[in-house]
């Protein structure tokens, strides 16, 4: 299970399983995230990738590709 890693200036999630849905992105008010800013861990609290397709996911551009030819999303299975 990948937990949603806020940066200390952003506020906290509404709750501790919450996860940012497709197409989320933060207010724009909010000051950026430190540089290199890890926005997911996994349950022993160490850096992960996240969630394909989840803001901040290392592969995130993976969803992108695959909703766009469904033959992709073979590809990556």
């Amino acid at each position: 299970m990948h937990r949603f890693n806020s940066p200390p200036s952003w506020p906290d999630p509404p709750t501790a399983t919450w996860r940012p849905p497709l197409g989320w992105e933060p207010d724009p008010e909010w000051p950026d995230a430190p540089a290199g800013w890890g926005f997911w861990i996994n349950r022993h609290g160490r850096p992960a990738s996240g969630p394909i397709g989840a803001y901040g996911a290392v592969d995130a551009g993976r969803l992108e590709l695959a909703t766009a030819d469904r033959c992709l999303l073979l590809m990556h299975s």
